[in-house]
């Protein structure tokens, strides 16, 4: 079994025991390395999101949760990388569905929104139903799926709350568009939560966040153990 040091990079402030703790189950004798892009940072210093493009959703340490500009946080994310780097891990996964296309670092790398990509494309998937967290990220959602050359449809939901108007909202939209698979646009869904969302889904259900320790697991099978 893997027995390196793997980073797990997140947007807000570390530990994040609830993003952490499925790589600590996938890889149990791997050291877990956390750093925050919010770490060395205060919630005074935040600035607002009234403009933002793609506001995010991230929590500090204390518990509390915020809402942050991806522009704001790609130079902490950048920094949070480093660090990981720096404390010699021999590849990071980032813990946000969001695109952060310019974080690059010396080693690998794994994003969910990228090994969403690959996957779809190589299972020929077109229309897709993705599940935004929060109102605000409905818009750019729509626009980097669509950028990306698939057909997407995308609501909010909280898969906590899978009631009757829940699936009700989720098979007329798989209907009426012809949803080919549901997206989960977020990393930190509850497991069980998800399970729930795939029992009552008569299409498929990728959660980003999965999508992407499963990735994880592959380059570590394939470049290192």
């Amino acid at each position: 079994m893997y027995q390196g040091k793997i980073g797990a990079l997140v947007i807000g402030q570390s530990p994040r025991p609830d993003l952490v703790d499925p790589l600590r189950v996938a890889y149990p004798t791997a050291e877990i390395v956390e750093a925050g892009a919010l770490d060395l940072l205060t919630e005074e210093v935040l600035p607002s999101v009234a403009e933002a493009a793609y506001p995010l959703i991230t929590r500090m340490r204390s518990g509390r949760i915020v809402t942050v500009a991806q522009s704001f946080l790609e130079p902490h994310l950048q920094q949070a990388l480093d660090r990981l780097e720096a404390a010699g891990v021999d590849a990071s996964i980032l813990l946000c569905a969001g695109t952060f296309a310019d974080l690059k670092g010396q080693k690998p790398l794994i994003k969910p929104f990228e090994c969403a990509l690959e996957r779809f494309a190589a299972l020929g998937l077109t229309r897709l139903g993705l599940i935004a967290p929060v109102p605000e990220q409905e818009k750019p959602i729509q626009e980097r799926w669509r950028a990306a050359g698939f057909e997407p449809t995308v609501w909010t939901a909280d898969l906590t709350r899978q009631n009757g108007r829940f699936q009700e909202i989720l098979l007329a939209m798989i209907h009426a568009n012809q949803l080919e698979a549901i997206v989960l646009d977020y990393v930190g869904h509850p497991a069980e939560a998800v399970e729930a969302l795939t029992q009552i889904s008569p299409v498929p259900v990728w959660d980003l966040g999965r999508l992407a320790v499963e990735e994880l697991g592959s380059f570590l099978a394939r470049e290192i153990t």
